[in-house]
């Protein structure tokens, strides 16, 4: 195989050459050439020597194969001789701290040197050691070859280099490569020469020189050697710089730091300058620990835990100059490009909604990335504020796209055209303002009888358009509707869930009560056992009515009847041939009872011979008659029936159905976490007034523009036990009057839980939310979850409880009526999938309200900070009516997450847990 790929590689070296001098007579000569000098090793088959037959000459009489496989050769011959050779230069990295050393790459691709490249001579760079390799390639029928020289490049000082451009000599001829650019940062170097470090800290800076409010990448850098281990997240702050998020899975790879192997983390973060000026950014701190002693087969000897600090570089912070500055210049820094920017429709009517999307892409602080607010151009338009949604391409959210959509509408039919649009940013790296531009879009209006404008409401910029806002909002309602005492579920009401056990209960009563009369259908023995009691229970009675009546005849047969009865039922043998003689068959009885039932059977038989009784002496018997039935149905008998196992089952439900309702403690109901004293204060009506009257009297204060005084009032109403859906909308109303955008949308909230279908509510809460800044629920769902949500928690419980309690009623009527049991079966079925539908959909709908746990802010302005302590750093900041999820709670403290995914702790004083 090495000899082939020799000889393969010295062919395609002579085409390679015969091509350079463009004489195809010539490559088709070197192929015949190559031909016969490899035909005996490679391809013995191919005739050797033969004359030439036009310009190929005659190759004999190859077969098919071959005269493919010299086509296969030609094609790579071809693809080698178009090859362009290169040289190039290369670093695997641009930016290290000083210490460390990068490796300085030469690249020889589809020629060779003629010597030994040349490094170059560099003050404060050191080349040292160099190998070699040589790679060989096919891809795609393409043949390649490359030869790399390697060098380790170990800078003496900090500082930026620039590596000239090279030339080198081959057999191509004289090629020359491009400059290269390496900038060497102050780090921490070990602090004993010879003695590494186990672990070393640093923060690389992508640049030391950045704009006041522009975002850059550090790389946090933790080295460590093999003797550390049970790694913590690095803690990095800094006064005069904003600290991003830092990553959890960091990048991990090997790094040397002078001849020193390490292991090594790198952290990526954005940063975000906030003050001007130089100054010291980090220092970073990491977590450890560090083993000692002895490592063993058990591990280390010994372990100690360290904390290791990083250097802290020195940033300058540069104003923004003032000079030049675009008059729709917002404060957005970075470079970024105009994606897009359409409006739909195009062909409207005069007040109708127009939406125009804007996407502006590219990198830098996206948070300053905003639309310029309307100016004389857009007088022709009513327009809103516009909602805005941010997608990163990167982990450190730099670089990506945001998105507008604004809507306006126009005011007159003489508009032709929406204006042109303009955005301005500052750029870093050239220091100077950019402005995108876009041209007016064409516009054709029609003219209208009524314009009516749509509800479409964003964040205000100003009072005047907070009010108008408000303005588009609908209505108070005047009723308060159907009041209740509680808004406790039904789910969670020990009453209700006592009455599921019912239907049940029931059933398995009906159940025991088939069971024991089939087992009766089917037991001779328990069928004779009851007719005996019977007839023992009628005999007694009739025995003293017989004696009064002094009938002789009668009264002894009932006696002797009924002693073979009772006898013959305990002994399992026919009656009428049971005699005195039968008691010795009876076990269990003793000498006395034997001799007392013995003496009845002789009475019985006396009675033949003297018929003649009196009425006392008859009735002195029946005591006697009764005590002797007593002792033999006290002997050995069959086993009882079912009824008493059927009367334990349906205690022992009840018990349990008892121990489930009292073990269903009713949940606390959601409450304003405000200051109710400060708002009762205010309220218009008190606690003596009725519900109707407190109503109005709220609705009142609304109309007259006292909001506050008016959500106080619907408050009382609510803390009063006067609950329902158009008291918390008429609040979310008022508080959304008085720019409480956090408590109108909680009161929304509430009021679409009891109310899901009211479109009033739903317009009122998207427009609270449309102003906040949000478009949609912190936890929104999916489509399966908002068809759910269609339907109240009562409604979906009252549908699973009686599609339940018909199942199991009609499986009870299936045990109590055979002819109904052989008719029902596809009606008991259908009404169990029913009975699973609508238990599944409650269950999705308490997972919904109960599973995941959501918080709206309050308060004008509140700082998640990165602990739940005051003295934690900064993480983000939210502002009234933002909705996170709640991920855990730390006593006055709450760990949110936004939209946009980022965490931090927030006080509970802050936020309101949504229903």
């Amino acid at each position: 195989m090495m000899v082939f790929l020799a000889e393969q590689r010295q062919r395609l070296a002579v085409f390679h050459m015969v091509s350079r001098n463009d004489s195809s007579a010539k490559c088709l000569g070197a192929f015949e050439d190559a031909q016969r000098g490899l035909s005996g090793k490679i391809y013995p088959n191919f005739e050797v020597g033969a004359p030439r037959r036009g310009a190929l000459g005659r190759l004999g009489e190859p077969s098919l194969p071959q005269a493919l496989a010299i086509l296969v050769i030609l094609f790579l011959a071809f693809q080698s001789a178009v090859a362009a050779p290169t040289f190039s230069t290369s670093l695997d990295r641009d930016t290290i701290s000083l210490g460390e050393t990068v490796t300085f790459t030469m690249t020889f691709q589809e020629c060779t040197p003629n010597a030994d490249p040349r490094l170059p001579a560099m003050s404060g760079l050191e080349f040292a050691g160099g190998g070699m390799t040589e790679q060989f390639s096919i891809v795609n029928g393409a043949a390649s070859q490359s030869k790399s020289y390697t060098f380790e490049v170990r800078p003496t000082r900090q500082g930026d280099f620039t590596i000239p451009a090279l030339s080198a000599e081959t057999d191509q001829g004289r090629l020359e490569s491009h400059a290269l650019h390496l900038r060497v940062v102050k780090g921490n170097i070990p602090s004993a020469p010879g003695v590494p470090d186990v672990v070393v800290v640093r923060l690389v800076s992508a640049t030391n020189t950045v704009y006041i409010g522009e975002t850059f990448r550090v790389d946090l850098q933790c080295y460590w050697l093999d003797n550390a281990g049970n790694f913590q997240l690095p803690q990095f702050s800094s006064d005069a710089f904003i600290i991003g998020n830092i990553p959890n899975h960091p990048n991990h790879s090997n790094s040397r730091i002078g001849n020193v192997p390490y292991n090594l983390f790198d952290f990526q973060i954005p940063v975000t300058a906030t003050k001007l000026g130089k100054h010291p950014l980090g220092p970073a701190t990491w977590g450890l620990t560090v083993y000692t002693g002895q490592r063993t087969f058990f591990g280390w000897t010994g372990q100690r835990p360290g904390t290791f600090t990083s250097d802290a570089p020195e940033i300058n912070v540069l104003p923004i100059p003032t000079m030049g500055a675009p008059a729709d210049f917002h404060g957005a820094i970075g470079n970024f490009t105009l994606a897009q920017c359409e409006a739909a429709p195009t062909s409207v009517g005069v007040g109708d909604p127009i939406t125009l999307k804007v996407r502006i892409a590219g990198e830098g602080s996206f948070d300053n990335v905003t639309l310029p607010a309307s100016q004389s151009d857009w007088r022709e338009f009513k327009t809103y504020s516009p909602s805005s949604r941010f997608e990163s391409s990167d982990p450190l959210q730099i670089q990506g796209s945001k998105y507008f959509e604004q809507v306006i509408t126009p005011i007159n039919a003489q508009v032709a055209e929406i204006p042109p649009f303009s955005f301005s940013f500052f750029d870093p790296t050239t220091g100077s303002f950019r402005t995108l531009t876009h041209p007016a879009i064409p516009l054709i209006v029609h003219p209208t009888a009524a314009t009516p404008q749509p509800t479409v409401i964003a964040s205000a910029n100003s009072q005047q358009e907070e009010q108008q806002q408000n303005h588009d909002i609908v209505h108070i309602k005047p009723q308060p509707g159907r009041l209740a005492a509680t808004a406790l579920p039904l789910v969670r009401q020990p009453t209700f869930l006592a009455l599921q056990a019912l239907a049940p209960l029931a059933w398995i009563c009906a159940v025991f009560w088939r069971r024991s009369k089939e087992k009766l259908a089917n037991n001779p023995r328990m069928r004779r056992q009851r007719e005996v009691a019977r007839l023992v229970r009628e005999g007694l009675e009739e025995l003293p009515g017989l004696a009064t009546a002094n009938d002789v005849d009668k009264f002894y047969s009932t006696v002797l009847r009924l002693l073979q009865e009772q006898l013959g039922e305990r002994l399992d043998i026919s009656a009428p041939a049971i005699t005195e003689a039968a008691l010795a068959d009876c076990k269990g009885l003793d000498a006395t009872a034997a001799k007392s039932v013995r003496e009845l059977f002789e009475a019985c038989e006396k009675y033949r011979y003297t018929p003649e009784h009196t009425s006392q002496e008859l009735a002195s018997l029946i005591p006697k008659v009764r005590n002797a039935l007593e002792i033999i149905q006290n002997l050995p008998a069959p086993a009882p029936g079912r009824r008493q196992t059927l009367v334990s089952g349906a205690i022992a439900l009840a018990l349990l159905a008892s121990i489930l309702s009292a073990q269903a403690q009713p949940a606390p109901d959601l409450k304003f976490k405000a200051d109710k004293t400060a708002l009762l204060e205010n309220a218009r009506s008190g606690k003596a007034q009725s519900p109707t009257a407190s109503f109005e009297a709220a609705n009142k204060a609304y109309e007259e523009g006292h909001y506050a005084d008016a959500a106080a009032a619907y408050q009382n109403m609510l803390d009063h036990g006067s609950i329902s859906s158009a008291v918390y909308f008429n609040e979310g109303n008022a508080w959304l009057k008085a720019g409480k955008l956090g408590r109108a949308i909680f009161c929304y909230l509430r009021a679409e839980e009891l109310a899901p279908r009211d479109p009033d509510i739903r317009a009122n809460l998207q427009i609270a939310r449309t102003q906040a800044g949000a478009n949609t629920a912190v936890l929104p769902g999916n489509r399966w979850t908002r068809w759910i949500g269609r339907l109240t928690i009562n409604e979906w419980t009252a549908a699973a409880s009686v599609s339940f309690a018909c199942f199991f009623l009609v499986l009870m009527a299936r045990q109590l009526s055979p002819r109904f049991s052989s008719s029902s079966g596809g009606l008991a079925i259908a009404l169990g999938i029913v009975s699973v539908w609508f238990f599944s959909c409650l269950g999705l709908s308490i997972d919904q309200r109960w599973g995941e746990e959501s918080s709206i802010v309050i308060v004008p302005e509140a700082v998640a900070r990165r602990g739940p302590m005051d003295e934690s750093q900064s993480a983000f900041t939210v502002h009234d009516g933002a909705e996170l999820a709640v991920q855990a709670h730390d006593g006055e403290w709450l760990q949110v997450s936004g939209p946009s995914r980022e965490i931090g702790w927030l006080q509970q004083k802050d936020v309101m847990l949504s229903p």
